[in-house]
């Protein structure tokens, strides 16, 4: 199933739209910022107000959503309406494609890492036991709805976020959009449109992650690695750039890219101000991040990796002791790093 994305001008058009029963999940944040803005969609409607934080993106709180939706009498027609950034929206979706089988579902990202990345594509799942993302679907949602005017009330951390994915699909195209971002680091609805296009270029070929779209993993490998390490604490943008330059300098040592190409592609982070190391007071880091690799999803004897290959990328098999060495240059222990 292909999702309609539609951009929307303003909020008040969603009350001309969809007039099947809904219920809503919705980012406690997102909530308490436009309670009155978004009051004409869910007026009379029941929210399940969810606190989006990766330590609840978890069965738990997925029970806990089963509930509601069960105390509310969800039937498998009705819309399960999510909006807040990606946490948020991949419980959510979650939820939605396993109660009662598949129930219909709508996605209204409210962050810029949400807008490209976590609504688009039909990924959803929940962390386990501190591995990230490890119990999840495909279900894309029937629509997705997104307007900008949600960027206004997001920090300055949170918008790097979104560019992190931004970036990681500009150097995987290496073309136009890369091109349109390192001139200028505003962001645009023609740069989210862009983002999502090549996304799902990628996404609509192979829905089910087990050729091309791995592509889309860049970064991604290490990143789930650094994130857990830092019990969550390192956000999933700062993780998937500090992953993109672990990739860059393992691409460099397997001879795939030159020296400038490698020097390209830290400067367009650094462009970004992306973290360059990871700070960890863990003295088993090198352990933890085995096991870690070790429960990956996309082991297969060694895991599969997305390296920079000349002008675009690759898909490798490394052994996961390999990752953790290539990590010992973005994992410092040193005490006077910020």
């Amino acid at each position: 199933m292909k999702s309609k994305i539609r951009f929307l001008s303003s909020l008040e058009n969603l009350t001309k739209a969809d007039p099947a029963e809904k219920i809503f999940v919705v980012d406690k944040k997102v909530f308490a910022l436009y309670e009155k803005k978004l009051s004409c969609i869910w007026k009379y409607r029941p929210i399940f107000l969810f606190e989006a934080k990766e330590k609840n993106k978890s069965l738990s709180y997925l029970e806990m959503i089963f509930h509601f939706f069960l105390e509310n009498e969800v039937k498998r027609e009705t819309i399960i309406f999510a909006i807040g950034g990606g946490i948020t929206l991949d419980i959510a979706a979650l939820a939605s494609s396993i109660f009662k089988r598949g129930c219909r579902l709508i996605l209204m990202p409210t962050t810029f890492l949400g807008m490209i990345d976590a609504a688009v594509g039909g990924k959803t799942a929940v962390n386990f036991q501190n591995y990230k993302n490890l119990i999840g679907s495909f279900y894309p949602a029937e629509k997705i709805y997104i307007n900008l005017d949600f960027l206004e009330t997001l920090s300055s951390r949170e918008k790097l976020q979104g560019w992190a994915e931004c970036v990681k699909i500009a150097l995987i195209e290496n073309g136009e959009l890369l091109q349109t971002i390192s001139a200028s680091q505003k962001i645009t609805e023609s740069i989210i449109k862009k983002a999502i296009e090549l996304k799902l270029s990628f996404c609509e070929q192979d829905l089910f992650d087990s050729s091309e779209r791995r592509k889309l993993n860049l970064g991604h490998t290490f990143g789930h690695v650094l994130e857990t390490l830092s019990a969550f604490n390192l956000s999933h943008g700062e993780a998937v750039s500090l992953g993109m330059r672990a990739a860059a300098k393992l691409s460099y040592e397997e001879n795939l890219i030159s020296k400038i190409k490698y020097d390209q592609i830290n400067n367009i982070l650094n462009k970004f101000d992306f973290p360059k190391k990871m700070k960890s007071k863990i003295s088993n880091w090198k352990e933890k991040a085995l096991r870690i690799l070790y429960q990956d999803k996309k082991f297969e004897e060694k895991n599969v990796v997305i390296l920079f290959q000349k002008e675009n990328v690759t898909i490798r098999k490394i052994s996961p002791e390999k990752l953790v060495t290539t990590l010992s240059s973005i994992v410092d222990q040193r005490n006077d790093l910020l």
